[in-house]
């Protein structure tokens, strides 16, 4: 599961991770950059290869994600934050704002992956578990059996009349919205004072709207 990033020393990075099998962050760039004003780097060349196993599409190696992409000056949100003051806080928080908006006109009829497929849930934010992938899910019960898969076998009273509880509150998630799903404040750039860049946008995919806010 190693991702690594290296400069290339002239105004470019090479990015390489394991591949998500359909998703090529190039694809998520376009649409955005399209439609949208959000900063992203510019991606010159992605290919996926394949390392141990017998080669070939059917290979059972690993299959690894290579990028060569463009290298934005700035540092993470994270380490400029607590230097700001006030003003210069709240104009990032607008901005972002801003950009987060954007990426919710966005849309879809369906809970999916960006390319139309099953879910990826690397962080285990929606379904508990790490790297799995469910749905695509076209209403809101079937997401939610899915989301509460692991509690709906419990012979607990407390934890049954939870759920039933939680459903009746559970706001709707359609339509669908894009979502970066793995924004924190090390993939938001900023430079002078401004957000330059929002990167890693492999996880990306159509959510339930109130997930990223």
């Amino acid at each position: 599961n190693t991702r690594q990033i290296y400069d290339l020393g002239n105004g470019q990075l090479y990015k390489f991770r394991p591949h998500k099998r359909g998703v090529y962050e190039s694809d998520i760039h376009a649409l955005i950059q399209a439609t949208t004003d959000i900063p992203i780097p510019i991606i010159y060349y992605e290919w996926v290869t394949v390392q141990g196993g017998h080669g070939g599409a059917n290979s059972d190696g690993m299959l690894v994600h290579h990028m060569i992409m463009e290298k934005i000056e700035g540092d993470p949100l994270y380490k400029v934050w607590v230097h700001l003051n006030r003003a210069g806080k709240e104009r990032l928080v607008h901005q972002f704002v801003n950009y987060l908006d954007e990426l919710r006109r966005i849309t879809s009829p369906i809970i999916r992956s960006f390319e139309g497929g099953p879910l990826h849930d690397e962080h285990g934010v929606l379904f508990g578990r790490r790297n799995t992938a469910q749905g695509p899910f076209s209403d809101n019960q079937s997401l939610w059996l899915a989301l509460t898969f692991d509690l709906q076998h419990s012979r607990s009273r407390s934890i049954q009349q939870a759920l039933i509880d939680l459903r009746a509150i559970m706001p709707h998630g359609f339509p669908a919205t894009l979502t970066h799903a793995d924004l924190h404040q090390g993939n938001i750039l900023v430079r002078n004072g401004n957000i330059v860049a929002i990167i890693d946008w492999e996880g990306a995919g159509f959510f339930p709207r109130w997930m990223e806010y």
